[in-house]
């Protein structure tokens, strides 16, 4: 009987691990299956539409999207390349009528948890200054966005042809309103 005794008691510690062990497992899935359902970046999490950039022989062109922030957290467009432009920004119109101007974000585009933002002709949109070569519609080149997280996607923006909106920035000091220093360039419309 003394021999009972003792392997229960050397035995109860090994079931009480065990048990713990069982228990902390089936926490472990719930809380995995709660996250499996939510995406690991804001570029995965990110549902990125509509997308396109005005055609543009040269000098500088926009390009616009319908971003949408699904999930319950607050995501951010941080910067936008491509090498089809010297420079790649986000850009935002202010004023109204004839006396709307241009200018750079100060810092990134929030996107709001459960919201939708649009990048639009006539406000904000991705400014591609110093383009390399002639954008053609029906090309669908790719940009790459990196967002707050430093998650990075490439997504396609079709090129199309588009004549309203049409702005003319006249040279600043050497530049134009876009900061380029592209003496005398104009920019034909968002």
């Amino acid at each position: 009987m003394d021999l009972k005794i003792r392997t229960r008691r050397i035995a109860a510690p090994f079931i009480a691990l065990g048990l713990a062990a069982a228990l902390l497992s089936g926490c472990s899935a719930e809380r995995s299956a709660d996250t499996a359902d939510q995406p690991a970046t804001e570029a995965d999490a990110l549902q990125i539409s509509e997308t396109w950039i005005k055609a543009a022989d040269d000098g500088m062109t926009s390009g616009f999207a319908v971003i949408q922030n699904p999930t319950d957290h607050p995501a951010s467009l941080v910067q936008v390349d491509s090498n089809l432009a010297e420079h790649v920004e986000l850009h935002d119109m202010e004023g109204t009528g004839t006396a709307m101007s241009m200018k750079k974000l100060p810092g990134a585009l929030e996107i709001p948890a459960h919201s939708t933002v649009e990048l639009a002709p006539g406000g904000t949109h991705v400014m591609l200054m110093g383009l390399k070569e002639e954008l053609k519609a029906g090309q669908s080149p790719a940009l790459h966005l990196t967002f707050g997280d430093g998650s990075t996607r490439e997504v396609a923006f079709e090129i199309k042809s588009y004549t309203g909106a049409k702005e003319s920035y006249a040279p600043h000091d050497g530049e134009t309103e876009h900061g380029t220093g592209t003496e005398g360039s104009e920019h034909a419309g968002h």
